[in-house]
């Protein structure tokens, strides 16, 4: 694989989280580099191509989608993931719509962050995350499978986005009976596509 595609541009204001992020990346194989704030990454944009960017939503100057925006016009195939302690569906919504992979919300995983990136570059397969879960590569987009047989109220992952998001229904029980019939490796979780919607009491920006 070419090294330019390999390579990690990490835009993060908080040192801790930069350089610990950075440290594992690197441990991982990537190569990165990092950007205090907005400004910095685009000028560090316009110097070099980056296989993926790795944003906070929240920087002193422009914010995290701005810095996106300003990376795609620069370099069109640059792939983005953003990272946030805010979470709302109307910043999932427009960072749809500038074309960001995924987001994380803090306090994430540095290993689920890595199975972002490395399906943002093409490198995910069926495989194993951590001990437990399972994701699907179909196309450029990382899917996670279902290990509990639908069994949703056993499953940390699902109750972790009821806890964060509210209740929420993605894929109906009739969907899911079909599912059932399919083969392990073939079982999309049904949360796999959500469209985030916050709960009325988390009162987040």
């Amino acid at each position: 694989m070419e090294v330019k595609k390999r390579k990690i541009l990490l835009v993060e204001d908080e040192a801790v989280v930069r350089e610990s992020v950075r440290d594992w990346l690197i441990e991982d194989g990537y190569i990165v580099d990092i950007a205090e704030n907005g400004e910095e990454a685009l000028e560090k944009i316009k110097g070099e191509e980056f296989g993926v960017i790795v944003v906070d939503l929240k920087l002193p100057g422009i914010d995290g989608l701005q810095v996106f925006e300003g990376a795609k016009e620069l370099r069109p195939k640059t792939e983005g993931i953003i990272i946030t302690a805010y979470p709302t569906k109307e910043t999932w919504e427009k960072a749809k719509r500038l074309g960001l992979l995924d987001y994380l919300s803090k306090p994430f995983k540095v290993e689920d962050l890595e199975k972002l990136i490395s399906a943002a570059l093409g490198e995910a397969e069926l495989k194993k995350v951590g001990k437990k879960h399972l994701w699907l590569e179909l196309g450029a987009v990382s899917y996670r499978l279902c290990d509990r047989n639908y069994e949703c109220s056993s499953c940390a992952f699902a109750q972790d986005i009821q806890d964060r998001f509210g209740t929420i229904a993605v894929i109906g029980e009739d969907e899911i009976a079909k599912l059932k019939q399919l083969p392990a490796n073939q079982r999309l979780c049904r949360y796999a596509s959500v469209h985030f919607a916050k709960k009325d009491k988390l009162g987040l920006d």
